[in-house]
């Protein structure tokens, strides 16, 4: 069931309705905000909407990065799992 939250992420107030766990959103509005001030940290001058969108790019970036990585580890998991199965299947002495 949908429920309404409020977060606030770089002083911008933002409801919205969702199925997550509440404490899960909260979370990843916490996270996108120390990215955005991260980012946003010595940077006089630079408006609200490019501090997102390098944001944005960043975490995209992490996300994609995450995703190569894991499809390494399956394909390395996946070449154990043959080397034990073929171990397996070979009749002892």
């Amino acid at each position: 069931m949908k429920k309404e939250i409020e977060l606030d992420i770089a002083g911008q107030h933002l409801r919205i309705r969702t199925d997550e766990d509440e404490t899960y959103m909260r979370g990843l509005a916490a996270y996108v905000d120390e990215q955005m001030r991260e980012i946003g940290r010595g940077q006089r001058g630079i408006a609200s909407m490019n501090i997102a969108l390098l944001t944005a790019l960043r975490i995209a970036d992490e996300y994609h990065k995450l995703r190569r990585l894991q499809s390494e580890v399956d394909a390395a998991l996946a070449s154990l799992a043959e080397q034990v199965e073929a171990t397996l299947d070979k009749p002892s002495r």
